[in-house]
């Protein structure tokens, strides 16, 4: 026999010890585990399956009114794979679907927070329908859920999970998994869009004297000057202000909330922005840098330094919850109404500045919103008004009638 060969025992056969090729082993059955009861009372049905070729694990999952639909489905499911370990994409079950598209939503480097969202409303389809295969969803099936949805959902709620759903299918067509977006066909409700709540220029300063020479002044202040979002503007750093220029750049925001609290990227590429500061407010910003000194003498080795303009008082980052808390008491201790939360802060900025006639184009890039168009619906209301005084000043105009200033000068 030659040299490095053995005889493979009970064959009577030669082989290479060194070069011997190993038999693959055989892939583990896929196989559907006993549903579980979920707190909300449905059923979830899970079966575990695995690669034909790299042998990994995964696991798809629906839930179901009753047990016997979640074992019906379960069976199913084993036996399709069973059948057809080599299954497509394109019969993947929409939750897989849904499963795999929210790691790509991820990868794009999206806000936790936007995630989340996008988890919280894709889990209505997904309990409706997520059993089905990605390419049987009909139009009327989203129909259905959505005519379901209006019992005990608002209309708000019902667009969002519309958006998510449309997005992720057309992503899916794009992908070549589908023909066609099934959630392009169906029709979410219209709804009306509820008016941002704003403070009037009176109950501001009223706001801002109550609070003057507490730790919150500064915030409150600088959220009515840019019109920051609250995850913005306490994820703001020391070094994010450029105090000659004037300006203070957003760089990044905090999401989440307790122990789930992150200090990431802003909601959008467009959120990232520069923003202009007045003189009066840089000198609120002056005064508080010298108050956060003081503090850190007093904090001492307790002191956490992460360069935030607002944080605890031993440095750490806020919390959004401990925020808006804070927001109730100061408008308490105000007189003003307790219902309002910190964003009306950034609402009032921006209907100020349209009120008074700024360029909407500039109060959208201000705001960091995603478009003039998202501004534009969100603070329509206050456009008639401005209308009405243009109107004016283009007949004063065209009738030569003496007017302070011309219609076309700056």
């Amino acid at each position: 026999m030659p040299a490095g060969h053995r005889q493979i025992p009970g064959t009577g056969l030669a082989g290479s010890v060194k070069g011997a090729h190993r038999v693959p082993k055989r892939p583990k059955e896929p196989h559907a585990k006993d549903p579980r009861k979920l707190a909300s009372g449905r059923w979830q049905a899970r079966v575990t399956y695995y690669d034909p070729e790299t042998g990994k694990r995964h696991e798809t999952s629906a839930t179901f009114a009753t047990e016997r639909e979640a074992k019906k489905w379960s069976r199913e499911q084993e036996m399709a794979y069973r059948a057809n370990p080599h299954r497509t994409p394109a019969d993947q079950t929409l939750a897989e679907f849904f499963a795999d598209w929210l790691k790509t939503v991820e990868a794009r480097g999206l806000a936790a927070k936007t995630v989340r969202d996008y988890r919280q409303m894709a889990a209505h389809p997904l309990n409706a329908f997520g059993h089905k295969a990605l390419n049987k969803v009909t139009p009327w099936d989203i129909q259905q859920l959505y005519t379901a949805m209006a019992e005990s959902h608002s209309s708000r709620t019902i667009n969002y999970v519309h958006t998510v759903l449309k997005r992720a299918l057309a992503d899916a067509v794009d992908w070549g998994l589908i023909v066609s977006n099934p959630a392009a066909k169906a029709k979410a409700p219209r709804g009306q869009r509820q008016p941002v709540e704003i403070l009037t220029p009176d109950e501001a300063r009223q706001l801002l004297d109550a609070t003057r020479g507490t730790r919150w002044h500064t915030l409150w202040a600088l959220m009515l000057h840019t019109g920051l979002r609250p995850g913005e503007a306490i994820a703001i750093r020391w070094q994010d202000i450029q105090w000659d220029a004037q300006t203070l750049r957003v760089m990044q925001a905090v999401s989440g909330d307790g122990s789930r609290k992150i200090l990431g990227p802003t909601k959008t590429e467009r959120s990232t922005r520069p923003i202009a500061l007045g003189s009066h407010m840089m000198a609120l910003l002056r005064a508080w840098q010298a108050e956060q000194a003081l503090q850190r003498e007093v904090a001492g080795t307790q002191w956490e330094d992460h360069d935030l303009v607002f944080c605890t008082r031993t440095g750490s980052l806020l919390s959004p919850r401990n925020v808006a808390r804070a927001f109730k008491q100061d408008l308490q201790r105000a007189g003003l109404p307790t219902t309002l939360h910190p964003h009306c802060l950034r609402h009032t900025m921006a209907s100020h500045w349209l009120a008074a006639g700024q360029s909407i184009k500039v109060v959208s890039e201000r705001l960091g919103h995603t478009s003039v168009a998202f501004t534009l619906q969100t603070y329509a209301h206050l456009l008639p008004t401005q209308q009405a005084a243009a109107a004016e000043a283009m007949d004063r105009w065209l009738l030569d009638e003496p007017s302070p200033r011309h219609p076309h000068e700056k």
